[in-house]
C-alpha cells in the first residue's frame, strides 16, 4: 500500500511547476547527503506533522468551501453584531 501511494506520489510531481521541481530536487539531494540518522529522523518527523497539519487545514478547506461546516471565527463574528 504505502509503495503504491508513494508510486502514485512520484507520478503526480510531474505536474509541479518547474520552481517547485527544483525545490523539490535541492532537498533530496541534502536527504541523500545527510549520513546522521538522528538528523534525518528529526527531520522526517517534523516532514510527517507538517504533511499531517497540511492535510488538516486542506479538509478544512475543502468543507467550507462545500458548505459543510461554518467558517472559522464564524461565531466569534456573529456574537461582535
Amino acid at each position: 500500500m504505502f509503495v503504491t501511494c508513494c508510486n502514485d506520489i512520484c507520478a503526480s510531481m510531474t505536474e509541479h511547476s518547474l520552481s517547485r521541481q527544483f525545490a523539490i530536487t535541492m532537498h533530496e539531494r541534502a536527504i541523500e547527503s545527510c549520513d546522521d540518522i538522528e538528523q534525518l529522523r528529526s527531520v522526517a518527523k517534523m516532514l510527517l506533522r507538517a504533511w499531517q497539519l497540511q492535510a488538516s487545514f486542506t479538509e478544512d478547506y475543502a468543507a467550507q468551501l462545500m458548505h459543510l461546516t461554518p467558517p472559522p471565527f464564524a461565531s466569534t463574528s456573529r456574537a461582535a453584531e
